[in-house]
């Protein structure tokens, strides 16, 4: 009798959307043969673990927050399904891989689409130190040769549907998640992208984010968002997309995506085409109006720039959506008291989230900041997953939980989707 191999794929938080890297990484094993796959989305479903007997259980850890939900979950996947081989993947996977690898068999440090014949053994009954990028107590096994990632489309249906996500409501309408990259090739000092993937980049073929783009839109999604770290990873992809989303979706489908700010300057000419194909907004991550701070998270621009790249964007009609990190260890207090003044010079008063406010600098455990030079003389606390940081001008950590305390009033408390 032939054995039945089965796989779970759990996703404890990915930023109120539906899971689609967990999807991604269903469809991967699914392709590669996988008798019976399942999807757990624990934070909309914590009660509603799949009733089966894996042989492999993949956990997918994207954002910080994801963090001690899977941590948490582990001991209950062990007595849920004791035959498991268990294997955590994903940037916060990584970057607390010592964390992981006391209650996993494995922290997977490649995308699983590209080892799906690997994990299909695993589910089968196969060894997990076999599996290329997977790190096991015995060690790291090496990593194979790297390759755009190939599936038909992401498993969405594993899913509760995206109507049932709030997040995926807006004034837009309902809104479809997607992405043609992941990581990033830039070095941003305070990122986690940049922390889990050292400026590489691992890219979709551009047939399965169109099929999944066109079955969304046959569930009514007119509005895309690309949650790609950064659009332009690839020049080509995210045009392509959605000029073939337009030819068979309508001239009604708008979209947009996250893109560092120079390239606003830089890619004029592409932006110019992507206004045409429906963009309609850009959220780019400015940090803070200060040379000083820009110079410490190596952003590559100063506050001319900045203020170029937003009239720039103004020019082409798109909305410039900014998040900010105004609480950092090397504010100054007079700064944080003129940075409204900034956000009602440039026109960003009347776009920008409430959060921006408040966002305070995270230290978490894998930051390229913590090795940064500037880091030596800050005052740091060990808080498990993070360091908490204590500026040396108490009015500075005043002045943010006056403004923390009002973002939690108002609900809005978060500035994006990877962090």
């Amino acid at each position: 009798m032939a054995v039945v191999s089965s796989c779970v794929v759990v996703s404890p938080y990915e930023a109120g959307l539906q899971p689609l890297a967990a999807a991604c990484a269903a469809a991967g094993v699914r392709g590669a043969g996988v008798d019976e796959v399942h999807g757990w989305d624990q934070d909309l479903r914590p009660g509603a673990a799949p009733d089966a007997d894996p042989g492999l259980v993949l956990l997918s850890v994207q954002q910080f927050e994801a963090l001690e939900r899977a941590l948490t979950t582990l001991p209950h996947l062990r007595e849920a399904y004791p035959r498991a081989t268990i294997v955590a993947f994903g940037q916060y996977a990584q970057m607390n891989a010592s964390r992981f690898l006391g209650t996993t068999d494995a922290v997977l440090f490649e995308e699983p689409e590209r080892v799906a014949e690997d994990l299909r053994r695993v589910a089968e009954g196969g060894d997990v130190r076999a599996v290329p990028g997977a790190m096991t107590r015995a060690g790291l096994t090496p990593r194979g040769a790297r390759r755009k990632l190939a599936f038909t489309a992401p498993a969405r249906d594993l899913f509760p549907s995206i109507v049932h996500y709030p997040a995926h409501h807006s004034p837009r309408g309902l809104v479809g998640n997607v992405e043609t990259t992941r990581g990033c090739h830039h070095r941003c000092t305070y990122c986690s992208v940049y922390g889990a993937y050292d400026g590489g980049v691992a890219a979709y073929e551009v047939e399965p984010v169109v099929a999944d783009a066109l079955a969304l839109a046959e569930q009514g999604v007119r509005h895309f968002v690309f949650i790609d770290a950064e659009f332009f990873n690839s020049r080509t992809a995210g045009e392509a997309v959605m000029r073939r989303v337009r030819a068979e979706v309508g001239p009604d489908v708008t979209f947009e995506f996250t893109t560092r700010i120079d390239h606003i300057l830089d890619y004029g000419d592409e932006l110019a085409r992507l206004v045409d194909l429906g963009l309609v907004s850009v959220t780019s991550a400015l940090e803070f109006p200060s040379d000083r701070i820009l110079r410490i998270f190596d952003k590559g621009i100063d506050t001319q720039d900045m203020r170029r790249a937003i009239a720039a964007a103004g020019d082409l009609g798109i909305v410039l959506q900014p998040t900010f990190i105004p609480f950092t260890p090397w504010v100054e207090y007079d700064e944080l008291l003129t940075f409204e003044d900034f956000l009602v010079e440039t026109g960003l008063a009347a776009v920008a989230h409430p959060t921006v406010l408040q966002t305070r600098l995270l230290l978490f455990k894998g930051s390229p900041l913590l090795a940064s030079p500037w880091i030596q003389d800050v005052r740091l606390t060990d808080k498990g997953f993070w360091f908490d940081w204590e500026h040396a001008d108490p009015r500075v950590d005043a002045l943010w939980q006056d403004r923390r305390d009002d973002a939690v009033d108002a609900g809005a408390v978060r500035c994006c989707v990877k962090c």
